[in-house]
């Protein structure tokens, strides 16, 4: 997506309407493995006090891990970014080139996708219980120790 020059947005607004695709590099260091097609609508403003008005609307979809079998799934997100970003704000800096007078809201947008990247997600459908040099197992619940059946009864007792 291209830096959005600040002199250009009209009075009623700028319509954002574009699919933005992500460099791998931006992912390199996360556990997305894939990250392309992101629908981006909404609107940029400006308010009286020059400040921008952020209203956009993301839908995507990421490849991450399956937190079983490391294999890719698919996850899909869906968020709103509403933000009021000031001039004098520092935080926007890295995005906001006063002297150009442009904005980049890639970074913007990077996180809060990051944010939406869960910390563990498996297939339901997958119901792996072995591999390659181990195996889950089932504990079974093994019955009472005949000598110890009186201290379950007085377990018992003390629970009802």
């Amino acid at each position: 997506m291209k830096p959005i020059n600040l002199t250009k947005i009209p009075i009623s607004g700028l319509e954002i309407h574009e699919t933005v695709d992500f460099d791998p590099s931006y992912y390199l260091h996360t556990d997305i493995i894939e990250l392309k097609h992101v629908k981006l609508d909404g609107t940029i403003n400006k308010d009286g006090n020059q400040d921008i008005l952020l209203h956009l609307q993301v839908n995507g979809v990421m490849m991450i891990p399956d937190a079983r079998t490391l294999e890719p799934i698919k996850n899909s997100f869906s968020f709103e970014i509403q933000e009021k970003l000031y001039e004098t704000n520092e935080e926007i800096q890295e995005y906001f080139e006063k002297e150009k007078n442009i904005l980049d809201i890639m970074g913007i947008l990077w996180e809060n996708i990051v944010l939406e990247v869960p910390m563990r997600k498996t297939n339901s459908d997958t119901e792996y219980m072995s591999g390659n040099g181990w195996e889950l197992k089932e504990e079974k619940k093994e019955s009472i120790d005949p000598r110890l059946a009186p201290l379950r009864k007085l377990l018992d007792k003390e629970e009802e």
